[in-house]
C-alpha cells in the first residue's frame, strides 16, 4: 500500500460521520421526476431541484466552486488547469414502488448488518458522494494536480437524459472521465439499446364453436423490468374446463362465465431477462396450449409461439448477436396488454459489437412489416466500448490494483450509464462482484465497506488522472 492510500484512509475516518449525515440528507429527498411541479430552474420538478440545492449546500459548506446550469445539472470543481478530469453522477431516482415490499423506510437512511438502505443509496447518491469526498480528501491533502477535477451532477439520468445534453451544450468534454454508476473493476462496454413496442390490431372472433374468448390481458406498463405479473381474462361457455387447461397460472378465479388467470414471475431487470422468470412467458404457454379453444387471438398466439415464447436473446427475430468481448444480445419483454381491440407487446433489446443501432431498427421494422405490426421506438442508445489498452483504462486499472491488490479486468454490462455521454469515459464502480445492491428494486442498499473502498479507489484514480 503506497503512502497516499494510507493518508486517504486516515482522512476518510475523519469524515465518516459527516459522510453519513450528507447521505442521509440526500436519501431523505424523494427526487423522482415530477412534471406537475416544473418551474424555472426546476425542469424536472421540485424534489430534484431540492436534491440539487442540498448538494450545492454541501459544496458551499466545504467551499468548493460550483455552478448551476438552469436546474438541469450542477458541477463542482477542484483544482485548476486547461484540461478537465470528469466524474459523472446523478441525483434523480426511480420511484420506490410499493412500500410494503420494503423492510425499511425507503427515504430514511438505515444501517443494518453492514449495509446502508434507502432508495437511491446505490443509484446514485452514495456513489456520487464517494466521488465528492474523494475530491475533498485530495484537496485536504494538498496533492498537486495539473488538471481540473469536475464532478458533474445530472437530474434526469433515469428518464430522458435532457440534463446531460443541456450540460454539454455549455461545457466542453473532459479529456478523461468516469461515471460512478456501474461496477468494479471497469465497465468498458455497455450494450446498445432499443426499447419500444409492437402493436397488433386483433381479428374479430371467428364463427367457429370454440368455447373460449380472450377478453383482456393486463400487465403494468413499465420499462426496466421484465413482465413480472400478468392477468388474462376470458369469457367461456365451459369455465371449469378452461380452468383445467390453464396449467401455468398461479391462480384462477371463475365468476359465472368469466375466467381470470393470474401469472407471477420474478422482478428482474429487463436488461438481464435471462436471470428471472417471466409472467408473460407463463401466460404465453397457456395461450399456445389452448389456442384451438380460443375463437379470437389466433394471429397473436402464432406470434407468441413463433417469435417471443422462451426467447430472451432475440434469436427468433433474427436479432441475436455475440461478441467475444461484449457477450451476447438480450431481448426482454417489459409488458403485454390487450384491450379487446389491440395487443401491445413491449420489448427491450440490448446488443454487443457486431450489431449496429441502424441495423437493429431495420430488422425490427422488417419483422413488424412482415407480420403486420405497428412498431413504436421508445428509446435508443448506441453501444459504448473503450479499448482495454487505452490510457484511461490503464490508469483506472493502476488505481484499482493499488487499492484492492487485484487485477482490474474489463467487463460489459447491459445497463445505461452517463459514460455513454462521454467522448472518453467508462462506468467505474461502486458495486463489487458479490454485492447485491437491489438497484431499482425494494430494499436498495450499498455495503458500507463497498462505499469506503470506492472512495479510496476514486481518490487514487483522480490523483493519477489529474496529475
Amino acid at each position: 500500500m503506497n503512502n497516499f492510500i494510507q493518508f486517504y484512509y486516515e482522512k476518510l475516518q475523519f469524515y465518516e460521520e459527516q459522510l453519513m449525515e450528507d447521505l442521509a440528507e440526500l436519501v431523505s429527498i424523494r427526487s423522482v421526476r415530477d412534471e406537475t411541479t416544473i418551474t424555472n430552474h426546476a425542469p424536472f420538478g421540485r424534489t430534484i431541484r431540492d436534491a440539487f440545492d442540498q448538494m450545492k449546500s454541501i459544496a458551499e459548506r466545504d467551499r468548493f466552486l460550483h455552478e448551476d446550469f438552469d436546474g438541469y445539472a450542477v458541477h463542482l470543481e477542484h483544482g485548476s488547469g486547461d484540461e478537465i478530469i470528469g466524474i459523472l453522477g446523478h441525483l434523480d431516482i426511480v420511484p420506490e414502488g410499493d412500500k410494503e415490499d420494503w423492510t425499511f423506510d425507503p427515504f430514511t437512511l438505515t444501517e443494518h448488518d453492514g449495509y446502508l438502505y434507502g432508495r437511491g443509496v446505490n443509484d446514485d447518491k452514495a456513489p456520487l458522494l464517494a466521488a465528492y469526498y474523494a475530491m475533498k480528501i485530495l484537496r485536504d491533502l494538498n496533492i498537486p494536480l495539473k488538471r481540473k477535477v469536475r464532478l458533474i451532477v445530472g437530474g434526469a439520468e433515469e428518464t430522458t437524459w435532457e440534463c446531460i445534453d443541456h450540460y454539454f451544450k455549455y461545457n466542453r468534454q473532459p479529456v478523461m472521465a468516469f461515471s460512478s454508476d456501474g461496477d468494479f473493476p471497469i465497465v468498458n462496454g455497455e450494450k446498445g439499446v432499443v426499447q419500444g413496442s409492437f402493436t397488433l390490431n386483433n381479428e374479430h372472433p371467428s364463427m367457429n364453436k370454440s368455447p373460449h374468448l380472450l377478453l383482456e390481458i393486463q400487465s403494468e406498463k413499465q420499462r426496466g423490468y421484465i413482465c413480472e405479473k400478468c392477468i388474462a381474462i376470458f369469457e367461456s361457455s365451459s369455465p371449469e374446463s378452461l380452468k383445467n387447461l390453464l396449467l401455468e397460472a398461479d391462480e384462477v378465479i371463475i365468476s359465472n362465465q368469466t375466467v381470470t388467470a393470474f401469472y407471477k414471475g420474478e422482478k428482474t431487470l429487463s436488461r438481464n431477462p435471462q436471470k428471472g422468470q417471466s409472467g408473460f412467458f407463463k401466460c404465453s404457454k397457456d395461450l399456445v396450449g389452448i389456442r384451438e379453444g380460443i375463437r379470437n387471438a389466433e394471429e397473436f398466439i402464432r406470434l407468441l409461439e413463433t417469435f417471443f415464447l422462451e426467447d430472451v436473446y432475440g434469436k427468433k427475430m433474427g436479432l441475436f448477436h455475440e461478441d467475444q468481448e461484449m457477450g451476447i444480445s438480450t431481448m426482454g419483454i417489459p409488458y403485454v396488454v390487450y384491450d379487446g381491440d389491440h395487443f401491445e407487446v413491449a420489448f427491450d433489446y440490448r446488443f454487443p459489437k457486431g450489431q449496429t443501432l441502424d441495423l437493429a431498427i431495420e430488422t425490427l421494422q422488417s419483422f413488424s412489416d412482415q407480420n403486420h405490426l405497428d412498431l413504436i421506438i421508445h428509446k435508443t442508445h448506441d453501444l459504448l466500448y473503450v479499448e482495454p489498452d487505452s490510457k484511461l483504462i490503464r490508469t483506472l486499472q493502476q488505481a484499482y490494483i493499488a487499492v484492492i491488490g487485484e487485477n482490474a479486468g474489463c467487463i460489459t454490462k447491459g445497463g445505461i450509464s452517463y459514460a455513454r455521454a462521454l467522448e472518453n469515459g467508462v462506468a467505474f464502480g461502486p458495486t463489487f462482484i458479490g454485492d447485491h445492491p437491489n438497484t431499482h428494486k425494494p430494499n436498495e442498499r450499498i455495503r458500507i465497506e463497498t462505499l469506503y473502498k470506492a472512495i479510496i479507489i476514486y481518490c487514487e484514480t483522480l490523483r493519477l488522472l489529474a496529475s
